[in-house]
């Protein structure tokens, strides 16, 4: 038995590590050269940490990726041997200070970068984007978000230097609380592992529909929720034979079942449930383009810098002594 254990020394050693390690930046050196050389061609569907991409379909373009996850493997496998090895070795030898084992805990904040790579790479997924203005806005995985002010710093060329959105976000339950979305400043939940981004910004025709005492404002293609029943605006106008501005909305009518009709500011649509449905205004308001990304890497991220930060920490107070 202690002879296949030391057979297999090898996948513990040092050299081992080090070989892992200059192959590893080889390859993600050929790769951005690759990737640069071809973003036209066999690397145009790729796009942010999103590796399935590099298999849809496979290319020779890409061999240098396939190649790196076999060295990733060998990597991580090295760094784990080695670390339990060090670990027993100092418990085994009287070793209880948190220091005896900082290296071994950058160790494991490198497995869970590794790890964090691998779900951003093959479980993150794009959610759509979502036109949000000064009414309520469904946002996937956040609830319903709403524009409060747009402020935008441009340069002197008149290009945006920076972009802040302050919006409200309202959950399932009905709480509503500020949030601010910028250039790298997403809103985010689940510890990062829901963003939405940033996208677009600008000024966008919306009509301000009413129904009682609830009223929204919607954008061409967005929803809310007026009178009890779902209504969405199609299109705005002018409607066919009409030169003042109308909203082509879809919603359920007196009959139940969905209808599409033209609504103009001189009149009003019956909702199912005999609920009235007018329409107050149509006018350029400010808007922001929100691009929803599931991103389950993050987490993993997250915890990787705390651990490599605490191992960090324990190394330099080790030094500094």
């Amino acid at each position: 038995m202690r002879a296949d254990v030391d057979r297999l020394g090898w996948l513990r050693s040092q050299g081992l590590g080090l070989a892992c390690g200059l192959a590893t930046v080889a390859l993600l050196a050929i790769g951005s050269f690759v990737l640069a050389a071809t973003r036209d061609g066999a690397s145009a569907g790729i796009g942010m940490d999103d590796l399935r991409g590099f298999f849809d379909p496979p290319r020779v373009a890409h061999l240098w990726l396939y190649l790196l996850f076999p060295v990733a493997g060998l990597y991580a496998a090295n760094t784990v041997l080695a670390t339990w090895d060090t670990v027993t070795r100092r418990w085994r030898g009287g070793a209880r200070a948190p220091s005896a084992y900082a290296a071994a805990i950058v160790h494991g904040g490198f497995l869970l970068a590794l790890v964090a790579h691998g779900v951003a790479g093959f479980g993150a997924e794009d959610r759509g984007e979502v036109l949000v203005t000064a009414g309520w806005q469904e946002l996937p995985g956040f609830g319903a978000a709403r524009l409060v002010s747009l402020e935008v710093d441009p340069l002197p060329g008149g290009m945006p230097r920076a972009v802040t959105a302050r919006l409200e976000v309202r959950d399932a339950e009905g709480r509503v609380r500020p949030a601010t979305v910028g250039y790298n400043a997403p809103l985010s939940a689940a510890a990062g592992a829901r963003l939405a981004l940033l996208g677009d910004f600008g000024r966008v025709r919306v009509a301000r529909l009413a129904s009682g005492a609830d009223a929204c404002a919607l954008a061409q293609g967005q929803a809310c929720v007026l009178g009890g029943q779902p209504v969405r605006l199609v299109a705005l106008g002018p409607a066919p034979g009409r030169g003042a501005a109308t909203a082509l909305v879809r919603a359920r009518g007196p009959s139940g079942a969905e209808e599409t009709r033209w609504l103009g500011g001189d009149g009003e649509l019956a909702l199912a449930g005999g609920r009235p449905l007018q329409l107050e205004s149509v006018a350029s308001e400010a808007g922001v383009l929100l691009r929803v990304r599931e991103a389950p890497g993050n987490p993993w991220a997250l915890a990787a810098a705390v651990v490599l930060t605490v191992g960090v920490a324990l190394m330099w107070r080790k030094l500094a002594r």
